[in-house]
């Protein structure tokens, strides 16, 4: 177990800390989405010696999308773009070898709530700041029936190898302050705004960045403002509102890509189906890292889930570290007599079984299931594992492929959980997530979450578009149409996934065939030497080369989560659709959800709320929720088949479908301009002039993107004033706050 440095240190044999001199947080919520500007400042201490390269570790909360990177060294500013992660890697060292200001920022491969930032060049005695700005969902909490948002502080000791070698040398000073904006529909009331991690100031009926508007029930600021940042602890805001379980679904349209479009179904179910009696299995992370407050939480959790179970349910303890053992060889009869001998091992629940391998305990619950009756996995963790994705792996093999009846719950425990560890548990599992830290109440999702377990299973959602008719018959005016006919256009995700070959082996649809006559290869060329050396491809180390020949597939409604998870009345559930280039250019008027369960089937339809101004921020959210799942084994392309035989592309390209899944995460990270595992942000310094003078007056940088125009993003720097910044037009959905800073 390796300890983790949260800060900016050398990456010399010294690896030295830089003081932290300040910590600035500034969030808008808006409903149940979040935007967050972070901003850490620290400071080169020696007067005399530059340093040639600096690393920056950080955590984030898993699940968002990191839309924007800034680092200013000294007075010079450079801005970040997404690029394919190796290119990314290129352009960062050659800056560095020319002696420009650079900067990289990346999502560690094994962890995706962990981002690293390399620094190159930094002048003596100057100030380093880095500025990231990311969007992401808000998490519902079922203690208080509300919003969470978090920022997580800390990166904890985990269990195993990490790919990236790191300071074991804890970060911690300076001033911290974070300042979180509410903003919900004016309809809308906030009905309180509370922080059960840190004390906080609350403002109601107004926010930072308009004090002096007209005061409104819908708005709402919240500030933190600590003199020294303890780093130990993430930072929690709970909003509670009046109308937050109502379904909706938002379309934005992309500012510079024609036609393209995203949009956003927010599913809270509310229906009546009898409860079932599934197996229930506790598994108990007793690793040396929940010494402590930990596990008294898992304790007084487990305690909890005990006493609600119903009677006559099958029910099991498992408990790990190093090894694993259940309290009963097969799961138990709920009874008083099991109950209290339960309680009993619950009670002497210790942190003292070594490491945390939680592969096999899991593994083991699912093996020796009953399978004549459903199966709920209550996790209780920490999550401070390494080793993530063969564990995201086995679920989805054994749950999602073969759509099992098993579900999957996990309950992040303390302060500093890994949130992309149970989050993703979850996810392949068919669960939800909840957290809970150290003083933090948890009754409440205790319960919810056990309730969730007894809920019937509902398989097969599918989510389909209907388009305005009245447009049809304006645009068919040749078409002999009674003006009372009545019809409606849907398209469905689904008929999208099934393509011809011939027309995308190695050429994107629409594009000339594979087929096509090609000029004949001379079998004997007198000027070909056989023994002259193989010349290697030109640009076999750019992202180009190794994705050649590979089948091209956009599809047309682009569905994220690709399988729609259960829906559980104590947990809101976000959809996404990009709706490409290729989709109808037909209005959108409403969205339509169907699921099958042993009851009947289930259905709603959800009108479309379509935003008035061009915006970004849905379509990163989806793009970043689409990148995920290719990350983590799943998503649309896992499903594409061949029209002419239907067999899965996965199968007829094994060999090229892991490049496939790789050069898809690219092309939606670089087309929405969203970090991910094989993508990175890349900062360089263009001089406007090579050579002359090393004052840097402007520094443009192209934002590329397949598909989407070229922008620029310029910093200007005048000479006795402060600098200011323009950038491109963001999403309707935040507003973007321009605040004058010093350099």
């Amino acid at each position: 177990m390796t300890s983790q440095l949260y800060g900016l240190r050398t990456t010399d044999s010294q690896k030295k800390s830089l003081p932290l001199v300040n910590v600035e947080a500034h969030t808008v919520i808006l409903e149940t989405i979040s935007r967050t500007t972070l901003t850490q400042t620290y400071l080169n201490p020696s007067a005399s010696e530059p340093i040639p390269e600096l690393r920056y570790a950080f955590p984030l909360y898993d699940g968002v999308s990191v839309v924007g990177f800034t680092c200013r060294i000294g007075d010079r500013t450079i801005v970040g773009q997404v690029k394919e992660r190796q290119r990314a890697k290129k352009d960062f060292k050659d800056a560095v070898l020319r002696g420009d200001k650079a900067a990289l920022l990346e999502q560690l491969p094994s962890a995706s709530d962990v981002f690293t930032t390399t620094v190159g060049n930094i002048p003596a005695g100057a100030k380093v700041v880095v500025e990231i700005t990311y969007i992401g969902e808000l998490k519902h909490d079922a203690e208080v029936n509300g919003v969470r948002f978090t920022i997580p502080t800390s990166i904890m000791p985990r269990y195993g190898n990490h790919p990236v070698e790191l300071s074991t040398q804890s970060a911690s000073g300076g001033r911290l302050q974070v300042t979180v904006d509410v903003v919900l529909a004016q309809s809308n009331v906030i009905q309180k705004v509370q922080s059960p991690s840190h004390p906080i100031t609350v403002s109601l009926g107004t926010t930072s960045f308009a004090p002096n508007a007209d005061a409104a029930l819908s708005k709402a600021s919240a500030t933190l403002c600590l003199g020294d940042i303890a780093l130990d602890k993430d930072f929690i805001i709970q909003v509670v509102s009046k109308d937050t379980g109502v379904p909706t679904a938002i379309l934005e349209t992309h500012p510079t890509i024609p036609n393209q479009r995203a949009l956003m179904a927010t599913l809270v179910p509310k229906f009546a189906l009898p409860a079932e009696k599934p197996e229930v299995v506790f598994i108990c992370d007793c690793s040396g890292s929940m010494q402590g407050s930990n596990i008294n939480l898992v304790r007084s959790a487990v305690k909890v889930f005990l006493k609600s179970l119903p009677v006559g349910i099958k029910f099991n303890i498992c408990y790990f570290g190093s090894t694993y053992s259940f309290l009963w060889p097969k799961s138990a009869t709920y009874s008083q007599t099991t109950l209290d001998e339960a309680i009993k091992h619950a009670e002497s629940i210790s942190a003292n079984m070594g490491g945390t391998e939680m592969f096999q305990p899991i593994k083991a619950t699912l093996d020796q299931r009953y399978k004549d009756i459903p199966l709920a996995v209550m996790l209780l963790t920490d999550g401070e594992i390494w080793n993530q994705e063969s564990l995201f792996t086995y679920l989805n093999k054994e749950i999602i492929e073969p759509k099992a009846p098993i579900r999957v719950f996990t309950l992040g425990i303390g302060n500093g959980v890994s949130h992309a560890l149970i989050e993703g548990v979850a996810k392949a599992g068919n669960g939800f997530s909840q957290s809970v830290g150290e003083g933090e109440k948890m009754e409440g999702k205790v319960v919810r979450m056990l309730k969730a377990a007894l809920t019937p299973h509902v398989s097969d959602y599918t989510l389909e578009v209907k388009y305005t008719s009245s447009e049809v018959k304006n645009k068919d005016k040749d078409m002999d149409m009674d003006d009372d006919d009545d019809f409606e256009i849907v398209e469905k995700v689904v008929d999208g996934l099934n393509v011809k070959v011939d027309a995308v082996d190695g050429a994107k649809v629409g594009s000339k065939s594979a087929s096509t006559e090609m000029k004949p290869i001379s079998l004997f060329d007198p000027s070909i030497d056989p023994d002259s050396d193989i010349a290697a491809p030109e640009g076999i180390d750019t992202d180009e080369a190794r994705f050649a020949g590979l089948p091209m597939v956009t599809p047309k409604l682009l569905q994220t989560p690709h399988i729609i998870p259960p829906l559980y009345a104590f947990n809101r559930t976000n959809v996404y659709l990009l709706m490409s280039q290729q989709s109808s250019s037909l209005t959108p008027k409403s969205v339509v959800l169907r699921g099958v369960s042993r009851h009947g089937p289930l259905e709603i339809e959800i009108p479309i709320q379509i935003l008035d101004t061009p915006g970004e921020t849905i379509h990163q959210l989806a793009a970043k929720s689409a990148i995920a799942e290719l990350e983590q084994g799943r998503g649309w392309i896992t499903q594409l088949k061949d029209e002419s035989d239907g067999q899965l592309f996965r199968q007829k390209y094994e060999s090229r479908f892991s490049d496939m899944v790789e050069r898809e995460a690219v092309r939606l990270g670089v087309q929405f301009q969203v970090g991910g595992k094989w993508c990175s942000f890349v900062a360089t310094e263009t001089r406007k002039e090579r050579g002359g003078d090393a004052t840097l007056n402007e520094i443009g940088v192209e934002v590329e993107g397949k598909g989407r125009e070229t922008r620029e993003i310029t910093v200007v720097k005048k000479s006795e004033e402060a600098p200011m910044r323009r950038v491109p037009h963001g999403s309707v959905v935040f507003s973007l706050v321009l605040k004058e800073f010093s350099v």
